[in-house]
């Protein structure tokens, strides 16, 4: 039998194995938080790719307007606010996906308006193209405590999901923020066709994914939103419960889907 000695001896050795094997499933959890943003930027990519073509397209045009008519100033003119116009937006684009795929630095204090405004940035297309009416409700200066990566990770993967869901038939997204005593309640939600009752329960769970109906006579995905891998809620529920957060979903077949955040309110910058 271990004398006292030896079993505190074991104690702390089992301790010491305990938090070891919690740091490498912290490791792992980052390393698959990391690797979902790389996927789901991959995931965009195609749309970008539409929206920067609709943006070089006018820019191109008027260049060569006023390259055949260089001594008309109001095509000039125009063709250089086209050029800035088309600039300026792309810029937008291009800094809201540097930030999206950036590691985290620490920073534990998100502006949700901010959030929610560069993650439209970084999808590019605009949701009425898809006959998707977006309604945003996010006061100023309400700020969460978790990472703005974080916060845009998880505020993408349910904008993606809700777009993929009302693909063709259209609908409506909503995005509301308000403060609930010491946290936050962001709340997502659309009109789409819902989550199978069945599934529910386990949503959050790695590898539970739908395919939502389609029409027999819709157009193959060009954009590269097929069903999805099933682990972008997996990671949204991981990155919110890691900052002290809760994330809920509530649907009804045939009338959507709301999905409810809540975290801890960030303290006032000093």
């Amino acid at each position: 039998m271990a004398t006292p000695s030896e079993q505190i001896e074991q104690a702390e050795l089992l301790l010491d194995q305990l938090e070891q094997v919690q740091d490498q499933l912290n490791a792992m959890q980052q390393a698959m938080a990391r690797s979902h943003r790389l996927t789901t930027l991959g995931t965009i990519a195609a749309i970008i790719a539409h929206e920067f073509n609709n943006i070089l397209t006018p820019v191109v045009s008027y260049a060569q307007l006023a390259q055949r008519r260089p001594d008309d100033h109001d095509m000039l003119r125009k063709a250089v606010d086209k050029a800035y116009a088309g600039a300026t937006k792309a810029a937008q684009i291009c800094s809201s996906l540097l930030g999206f795929t950036s590691e985290e630095n620490g920073e534990n204090r998100a502006d949700v308006a901010q959030v929610v405004q560069d993650t439209f940035h970084c999808l590019a297309r605009d949701p009425s193209k898809d006959g998707i009416a977006l309604s945003l409700d996010l006061p100023d200066d309400l700020h969460a405590a978790i990472s703005p990566v974080a916060l845009q990770q998880v505020v993408l993967n349910l904008v993606l999901n809700a777009r993929r869901a009302m693909r063709g038939a259209g609908g409506s997204l909503s995005i509301s923020a308000r403060p609930v005593s010491d946290r936050i309640e962001l709340i997502v939600a659309d009109t789409g066709p819902g989550i199978a009752p069945d599934l529910l329960p386990d949503i959050f769970k790695p590898f539970v994914t739908q395919s939502p109906p389609r029409p027999a006579d819709a157009p193959p995905e060009a954009d590269g939103q097929a069903k999805g891998t099933g682990l972008g809620l997996t990671i949204c529920h991981d990155l919110v419960t890691r900052h002290g957060g809760t994330i809920d979903v509530a649907s009804q077949p045939g009338r959507g889907a709301a999905f409810t955040i809540t975290l801890p309110r960030a303290e006032d910058a000093s």
